[in-house]
């Protein structure tokens, strides 16, 4: 904080008068809602910030541990080529499964561990938010340490720094900025689960939290078209405000960690410059932020250098540990599964369903890849437009996919085909990744190269060609990766859609996992989906994401 901004008593008014108006929602939230275990919400439109604000919470809640979790994970796997063996392969298989394959685990676990309570259905739901949020940090933190310019590194050990020194001049700027924009599309994708996450449902256990995502769930499902429009205003509305109060100030802030030789004094956020002007602000951050984070820094850089230096010793020890647990736990639960019972008629099209989603899925990529780069370039290219354009697509990114489903509707009764509808569906949590990756990447590109390039006449499409997509293809391959992944989770809201008491199917594992997990209860079906989608993913990323990973992080480092 600048101590020698003036301070402002109407700030430190403001700030008090926002926590008292949360704190009277929270009596109010506490003393209206119906509880967590009835058929349905209270449809007032009155309780609408109410249900905001405990979405908000989940969301908030998940994202701070998706982030401190991903940097250790992300750091040993580019740290450890044994634990990026292991590491690497995990995080490919687990973003692929759709949320509805962490529901056993999330009922099972969260909820029984609890007794049913209360707090056990909040944490089964943080924990299915996690699974939306957490896979992409980790991938770009790793993507970020493994492409961290030569130069760097050595003089880092010229000058000897080790220990939080290093995390604090060298790890962690190095992160930052793809850390960022993965957390802007983590944000994104976790308002396009939250429905997913706030209504959980195995065979006949079904719990529905108040939220915005089940507010809208159910006005969709009963067709009530108005309630529908007032919940996607309040999230339209939310994302604008989030974008201008935190997102835009942390992009403003990031731009001091890109590779730049200018000079220039990095811009310090509008935000930032109020809230300095705050007493309350500055004495919690002098008295206590600045002391915990020092101390927690100095605390997880020792733990995780200790790691890093034992990353081998360490990851046989989890994995040797609790994979193996793990996987003979879920091999006896399989089979009692299909021992108890005969079984089921549908796993005879499961093969068939499983070669129609991939295909969704290939289009997915494809496509997002192919709108990506040149959007990316446009945006990075005019820098004052930058601002607006990321708010846009943060808005965008931001609907829930069942807020598509209507537009879809209209567009199957004009002729479209499904499969095309499911594919677009795909598209809404898809393309995100693969964008917000590219921009990141184009931004952070020094501006002497692009000095260079326009000296050489390089403009253009030779310029995206020769200077551009060189620069972002690591982080396009990154964000292509989770795309990949992002489209099996999606397809479970893509392939079977229920709009207006009325569905809409096309043949694919997504639909077959919705109408076993909702319809049928049959468990049967979804372990053998599941477990035969996972084959196949790890099939793909051993056969070719993964040496394409490696190949383009070696040879399109981009060096200071």
């Amino acid at each position: 904080m600048n101590a020698r901004a003036p301070a402002s008593y109407s700030v430190d008014f403001g700030l008090l008068l926002l926590l008292a108006v949360l704190v009277a929602a929270l009596i109010f939230a506490g003393s209206s809602l119906r509880p967590y275990d009835s058929p349905e919400l209270d449809p007032r439109p009155e309780l609408l910030p109410v249900y905001l604000l405990l979405s908000l919470t989940r969301l908030g809640v998940t994202l701070a541990i998706s982030v401190l979790l991903a940097i250790p994970t992300g750091y040993l796997a580019a740290k450890s080529a044994f634990a990026r063996r292991l590491i690497l392969p995990t995080l490919d298989i687990f973003q692929s499964v759709p949320i509805v394959g962490f529901f056993p685990v999330a009922v099972w676990g969260f909820v029984r561990l609890f007794g049913g309570s209360a707090i056990g259905v909040e944490l089964a739901a943080v924990f299915l938010i996690f699974t939306s949020m957490f896979w992409n940090l980790a991938f770009g933190v790793y993507e970020s340490l493994i492409t961290v310019p030569e130069e760097l590194r050595m003089a880092a050990d010229q000058f000897g720094l080790r220990g939080s020194l290093r995390w604090a001049h060298l790890i962690l700027p190095a992160v930052v900025p793809s850390l960022l924009y993965n957390s802007l599309v983590s944000w994104a994708n976790g308002w396009f689960f939250l429905i997913a996450s706030e209504i959980i449902a195995v065979g006949p256990a079904r719990y529905t939290l108040p939220g915005l995502g089940s507010y809208l769930a159910q006005a969709v499902t009963a067709g009530h078209n108005d309630l529908t429009m007032l919940a996607l205003a309040v999230l339209l509305a939310t994302t604008v405000a989030m974008h201008l109060l935190l997102w835009g100030p942390l992009s403003t802030w990031a731009e001091r960690f890109h590779l730049e030789e200018t000079g220039d004094r990095p811009r310090r956020p509008r935000i930032a410059r109020l809230l300095g002007r705050s007493r309350l602000v500055r004495s919690a951050t002098l008295r206590i932020v600045t002391p915990a984070a020092q101390q927690a820094l100095r605390v997880s850089s020792r733990v995780l250098d200790f790691l890093g230096r034992h990353a081998s010793g360490s990851a046989v020890a989890f994995f040797g540990l609790a994979v193996p647990a793990l996987a003979g736990y879920g091999g006896w639960r399989l089979y009692v599964l299909f021992a108890a019972r005969p079984l089921s008629p549908e796993l005879k099209g499961i093969p068939v369903d499983l070669l129609l989603s991939f295909l969704r899925v290939i289009v997915g990529v494809v496509v997002s890849a192919a709108v990506s780069v040149p959007l990316a370039n446009w945006i990075v290219r005019r820098v004052r437009w930058r601002s607006a354009a990321l708010a846009v697509i943060q808005i965008l990114a931001s609907i829930p996919a069942t807020a598509f489903f209507p537009l879809v509707v209209i567009l199957l009764t004009w002729g479209l085909g499904m499969n095309a509808g499911a594919v677009l569906l795909a598209l809404t949590t898809m393309f995100w990744y693969v964008l917000f990756n590219v921009v990141g990447a184009g931004s952070a590109i020094p501006k002497e190269t692009q000095e260079a390039a326009f000296a050489f006449g390089l403009r253009g499409r030779r310029y995206v060609w020769r200077v551009f997509l060189p620069a972002v293809l690591p982080s396009l391959v990154t964000g292509c990766i989770t795309a990949w992944g992002a489209g099996w989770n999606a397809l479970i809201l893509c392939e079977y859609l229920e709009a207006g008491r009325r569905v809409h199917e096309v043949r694919g594992i997504g639909a077959t996992l919705d109408r076993a997990t909702y319809r049928s209860g049959d468990m049967q079906v979804v372990a053998a989906s599941l477990a035969s989608m996972v084959l196949l993913i790890i099939f793909v990323n051993r056969l070719f994401w993964d040496p394409l990973y490696q190949r383009v992080a070696a040879r399109y480092k981009m060096e200071a």
